[in-house]
């Protein structure tokens, strides 16, 4: 049963132009900030190419923050659905379990969150071809930088503050109420951020940023111009462990 609501889910959003502005919206992000100076996204280096995997990384991580609000959108309206419409009794009086409509409407509406995000994959391939760049601030496109991406720095973001949002527009049954949380936990982030980066045990400051920035920065901080250019991220250390662990809490949260 959780799979077919999950499958429901999927087809209610795909057919929805609110996925397609969200990916055009993050596409054009994307192509902006490779194809025009003045539209800067996490910082830009000399000698670091504009289409460069850690460009990538940065873009990928810091736009699936500001997302945040996106995200709010499409687990709110999947967890008050019912609520809103007044069918909510009809639903629960088949032999349908609570939990199995939840993880339902919880999965498919988090995954059809981060399908806007791949329009950052888009944007950068798109801008990279444009014939006004500099074709010395552009390298080789890596799809392995991307596919690393959205896989260790966005999908484990957008579960989080999902499990989060959902869990409390589901309980609360309000809209007002899901963002309101989604600016907590940006304001909280942005303060536990500033905090885990004067901690002396860096290692440990890494583990204990939910959206996986600190563990990010201590994995790249000495990486060199050659390496932010073409380099992937490690498979396992620090990073790898943050994203387990948070990971881990989601699913704890939403159980």
């Amino acid at each position: 049963m959780t799979w077919r609501l999950f499958l429901k889910e999927l087809r209610h959003w795909l057919r929805q132009p609110m996925v397609y502005i969200f990916l055009l919206l993050f596409a054009l992000l994307a192509f902006g900030a490779v194809t025009w100076d003045k539209l800067v996204i996490g910082g830009q280096m000399a000698n670091v190419k504009l289409n460069a995997p850690f460009m990538v990384f940065q873009w990928y991580s810091g736009l699936a923050f500001i997302g945040l609000f996106m995200v709010t959108a499409f687990v709110n309206a999947a967890a008050i659905r019912d609520f809103t419409y007044n069918t909510s009794q009809i639903m629960f009086s088949t032999p349908l379990r609570k939990g199995e409509y939840l993880l339902g409407r919880f999965l498919g509406s988090t995954l059809v969150a981060s399908i806007p995000l791949l329009g950052i994959t888009l944007g950068v391939l798109i801008g990279s071809l444009m014939p006004w760049v500099d074709p010395e601030r552009i390298g080789a496109n890596d799809l392995a930088a991307h596919a690393q991406a959205y896989l260790y720095l966005t999908l484990p973001n957008i579960l989080f503050s999902a499990a989060v949002i959902f869990s409390v527009a589901a309980l609360v049954r309000s809209t007002a109420a899901a963002y309101i949380t989604a600016v907590v936990i940006m304001v909280a982030a942005g303060f536990a951020g500033e905090l885990m980066g004067e901690m002396d045990n860096q290692t440990l400051a890494a583990l204990l940023d939910p959206f996986g920035e600190t563990a990010f920065r201590l994995v790249t901080r000495y990486w060199t111009v050659e390496e932010k250019n073409s380099a992937l991220l490690p498979i396992g250390g620090v990073l790898l462990w943050n994203r387990i662990h948070w990971t881990t809490i989601s699913a704890g949260i939403f159980v």
